[in-house]
């Protein structure tokens, strides 16, 4: 598959990206290593984004390139999509007007785009589009190993989660080899550049922390009055859900994030053989079998009661 896209790429000119609605490092990262990558080639390449990315995700080498903004009605030879293989999941409309390409680590990723590539094996998309880097025979500067190390060291926690392989060792390994920078220059970026409004929310999230079910799930809970008083508009979420998943014993967590009244994104995380995915799924969203995540619309104590539910069921 990666041949095909690079010799689709090959062919083309003019060159959109986008990745999903509320991107995360995996999807900024990938995206700005791909664009890097397009544009050694000599391609006219444009890294258009529905959402801007939060702290610290938008100090990523070349964050500032991205436009936010449609890639309708521009004309571009081709399309590719990172982590967002439909209109819904980028946010980016027209799409039948272009030929796209999907690369995705998602299972539950759609199959809209002319070229699918879906792997969910990988740890982090990041490690598609190095493997693809690595088809097209580009040079891989300090930029673009930078932005593709960050890929992996955010979607496995550091090396902490279960998704993370050897083959997310070998491939982190040689991007640190090759880019000129050491690790520890990436995750002072990911994971210790917090503002202190940041902590401060923090605690605020972390005094909702519920435990429920036998002390085996925690539920943490993000409200819009938390941001009353302070600057801070959108943070990134992932290390807060950490802290709550490091609890010994525990095994399943819940974070539910107030968008808007009686409207909530609910992120769930999971180890062992529990299935967050599944759960995502009975309310249309999707994931990782560890990784998982969905709106509700509904009061939130109706959502905890009916999610709980279906984590009781599945729980041993």
């Amino acid at each position: 598959m990666k041949a095909r896209i690079a010799e689709r790429i090959g062919k083309a000119r003019t060159i959109a990206i986008s990745s999903h609605v509320r991107p995360d490092a995996d999807s900024i990262g990938s995206g700005l290593a791909l664009c890097l990558m397009l544009k050694q080639m000599g391609k006219d390449a444009r890294y258009c984004n529905v959402d801007p990315a939060p702290h610290p995700i938008n100090l990523l080498p070349g964050y500032g390139e991205i436009a936010l903004r449609q890639i309708h009605p521009d004309p571009f030879d081709l399309v590719v999509l990172i982590e967002g293989g439909s209109e819904e999941r980028t946010g980016q409309k027209n799409l039948k007007n272009y030929f796209c390409v999907n690369i995705d680590h998602h299972a539950s990723s759609s199959h809209d785009a002319d070229i699918n590539w879906v792997v969910p094996e990988a740890a982090a998309v990041g490690e598609l589009i190095y493997e693809l880097g690595r088809e097209m025979g580009v040079s891989f500067s300090r930029d673009i190993a930078f932005n593709l190390y960050a890929t992996i060291a955010s979607d496995t926690g550091s090396f902490k989660y279960s998704n993370t392989t050897t083959a997310s060792l070998a491939i982190a390994s040689d991007l640190a080899s090759r880019g000129g920078f050491t690790p520890c220059e990436v995750s002072n970026l990911l994971f210790n550049t917090n503002p202190l409004e940041k902590i401060q929310m923090l605690s605020k999230v972390l005094s909702t922390l519920e435990l429920t079910l036998e002390n085996r799930v925690a539920v943490i809970d993000f409200r819009r009055s938390f941001l009353d008083r302070i600057s801070l508009k959108d943070i990134e979420t992932e290390d807060i859900i950490a802290v709550a998943r490091s609890i010994q014993g525990v095994q399943v967590v819940l974070f539910f994030k107030e968008i808007a009244v009686d409207y909530y994104r609910v992120s769930i995380r999971a180890r062992d053989q529990f299935s967050a995915r599944q759960v995502a799924q009975t309310f249309n969203g999707g994931g990782h079998p560890h990784a998982a995540g969905f709106f509700y619309r509904g009061k939130l104590a109706a959502a905890k009661k009916e999610i709980l539910q279906l984590i009781r069921e599945q729980l041993p």
